[in-house]
């Protein structure tokens, strides 16, 4: 404890005091011992290293800033920062990931019919009071660093490239972590540092690959990686991120039987992205489409649901022209292909698609029709699942049609009733416009 409060006043006071060797040297004991030592100690040591991180990065600032002076002679303690990080996060978290992964495991032993684990807290973030907080606020000040123009702190790309990974890669190791990804300020502090590697630091081909492969064995992480990219898209000019990852899917291969979690976690991540940056898929739907001829049935109707998502987005644009008009018909033409799908669970899906297309703003009018007919077809399905949603799919098209313009009532007196009285009206308006011409 007492050490720890030496650390501290040297670091706070000045964060190139790291430079020190003896105080490098108990720095090092520190995130070595992390895992072994009192959680209140880990906190106050891992606030102290946050706490010399962000002078340092104020010192760097004001030198660059500073014309007459040499920001290199800052590389030194940012790398010994960065490896002091490193160090302290993958020991903390492996122990965190080794607790998670022996709590999975089924015990049989003594009674525990269960199957399930008895030890306690699994990870860091709960053990260790203000962990997470402190690895929001660390991956706040690498954004601020990673803002200013660091190729003058090193002297070349590959030393800069390898402080930067370091960072890239405990973001890559927190997000492993579902207690994190579950929080909305941690994961806009993370993406945000994500964003500006990509847009400054030339990480997009690393971005790629770790997006593909959380989508490949993190299930937590499916939605997660479609708002990265959508964030990237959307405020960072990541256009060629959201292009090289639907990429990717698109020359993959799925089967339902080999493999299950790829094409779940893929599913998910396509349908979270069609509502959140439609215009990026549909950049690439013509590489995408593919997919609905996949062996996976959860990859075919992730298409049918991205498709019915794609047609609510081309309607609400604000002018329609004959390539989106085309564009809708195709689609619509696919969603009633699909009603021929093989697998029932790809039926259903395109009947819920069916019901969320036709109540939105707009009601499709010409191609409602046979979008009825064939739910009512699907009345008479096999499958009981099926079956439920063409009876709740005919209710939305009863509730959602194109003439619901007096209460949406479609009993034949009322309309007549409503015709004959606008009738009249009309036909007195035209009378009075003739009197007014004859005078």
């Amino acid at each position: 404890k007492r050490t720890l409060n030496e650390l501290t006043d040297k670091l706070v006071v000045n964060g190139e005091n790291i430079n020190n060797e003896a105080t490098f040297d108990k720095l090092m004991c520190f995130a070595r011992d992390v895992a072994a030592m009192d959680p209140k100690l880990v906190a106050r040591g891992l606030d102290m290293l946050v706490t010399g991180f962000e002078n340092q990065i104020k010192q760097v600032a004001s030198t660059l800033s500073t014309p007459g002076y040499d920001p290199t002679r800052h590389a030194e303690a940012l790398d010994r920062y960065a490896f002091l990080f490193q160090w302290a996060v993958e020991r903390g978290e492996s122990t965190a990931s080794q607790s998670r992964t022996a709590q999975a495991k089924p015990r049989k032993r003594r009674g525990n019919a269960s199957g399930t684990s008895s030890s306690g807290a699994s990870t860091v973030a709960e053990v260790v009071p203000g962990w997470k907080g402190k690895l929001l606020d660390l991956y706040v000040h690498v954004q601020q660093l990673m803002q200013l123009p660091l190729g003058r702190v090193w002297n070349s790309v590959p030393e800069r490239d390898t402080f930067i990974g370091v960072f890239m890669r405990l973001a890559h190791k927190a997000m492993e972590n579902p207690a994190y990804a579950k929080d909305g300020d941690f994961q806009t502090a993370l993406f945000s540092t994500l964003c500006v590697w990509l847009q400054n630091y030339n990480g997009l081909y690393s971005l790629v690959t770790m997006i593909t492969q959380n989508l490949q064995h993190y299930e937590h992480l499916c939605e997660a990686m479609a708002q990265l990219v959508q964030l990237a898209y959307d405020e960072y000019g990541g256009t060629q991120l959201a292009d090289e990852v639907l990429r990717d899917i698109a020359a993959k291969s799925f089967s339902s039987v080999h493999d299950k979690s790829g094409p779940k976690n893929t599913a998910r991540f396509l349908v979270r992205l069609s509502q959140l940056a439609p215009k990026a898929l549909l950049r690439q739907m013509g590489l995408l489409i593919r997919h609905l001829d996949s062996e996976a049935h959860i990859m075919r109707s992730a298409m049918s649901d991205v498709i019915g998502h794609l047609m609510l987005y081309l309607a609400a644009q604000e002018e329609q022209t004959e390539i989106t008009k085309n564009q809708i018909g195709e689609y619509f033409d696919i969603i009633e292909q699909r009603f021929q799908d093989a697998h029932y669970l790809v039926r259903a899906k395109v009947l819920q698609v069916c019901q969320f297309v036709c109540s939105g703003p707009a009601k499709f009018p010409k191609r409602r029709p046979k979008l009825v007919g064939l739910i009512v077809g699907r009345l008479e399905d096999k499958a009981t699942n099926v079956r439920k949603h063409a009876i709740r799919a005919l209710s939305v098209m009863l509730e959602t049609h194109p003439f619901s313009l007096d209460g949406a009532e479609l009993r034949v007196e009322r309309l007549e009733a409503s015709l004959e009285k606008i009738t009249d009206e009309l036909a007195e308006m035209t009378a009075q416009t003739a009197k007014q011409s004859a005078k």
